[in-house]
């Protein structure tokens, strides 16, 4: 069991196959319809998260509580652009027209550091560098402000310096909205 307060980091740490991914696909309700079986109890202040109706854990996901994947190009869809998926994450979530969606998207990819953001905003992941995609689903994790982010991996494919640059901007975008971060890894290098 583990706790993690808001402005706090938890590292999970374990080898592949060890459940780490599991962990956080169960706290966000992803595990159904898998073979994973969820026992216990996951609790979000307060609120017991595994018996959460479908609808109302929908209403959570992505505003409450995000996560960055650990493969961004497979978490990206090709058919859209990057600031079409960053702009509905924010739209499922804010009753907001498409224009100032868009300018959420564009405001986030700024943040994330995406050189030209009014115009990367209409490219496709496979555009993007390996290190600018994983920007783009930070970016996409953060819209909404969540209270937890789940990081699974989010530096996993990159090198070392891009590795710094991303948990660098993590830690500096958690400390700007309070946010908890729960970071699953292998590599203790990481968490360090």
């Amino acid at each position: 069991s583990f706790t993690v307060r808001r402005g706090e980091t938890l590292a999970i740490v374990g080898e592949s196959g060890s459940g780490k991914s599991v962990t956080s696909l169960a706290l966000l309700g992803l595990h159904k319809g898998t073979r994973a079986e969820v026992s216990g109890e996951i609790r979000l202040d307060g609120r017991e998260l595994v018996s959460l109706p479908e609808h109302e854990m929908r209403a959570l996901r992505g505003r409450t509580v995000s996560m960055i994947f650990q493969d961004p190009l497979s978490a990206l869809h090709p058919y859209f652009t990057v600031g079409a998926q960053i702009a509905e994450a924010y739209r499922v979530h804010h009753k907001v027209s498409k224009k100032e969606a868009r300018e959420r998207a564009v405001e986030m990819l700024k943040r994330v550091g995406i050189p030209q953001p009014e115009r990367r905003v209409r490219d496709y992941p496979h555009q993007f560098s390996g290190g600018m995609r994983q920007r783009a689903m930070i970016a996409m994790s953060l819209v909404c402000d969540p209270e937890l982010l789940i990081a699974d991996e989010p530096t996993t494919a990159l090198d070392v310096t891009v590795q710094a640059q991303i948990l660098d901007l993590i830690r500096d975008l958690q400390k700007e909205i309070a946010s908890a971060v729960v970071l699953i890894t292998h590599d203790l290098g990481v968490v360090a």
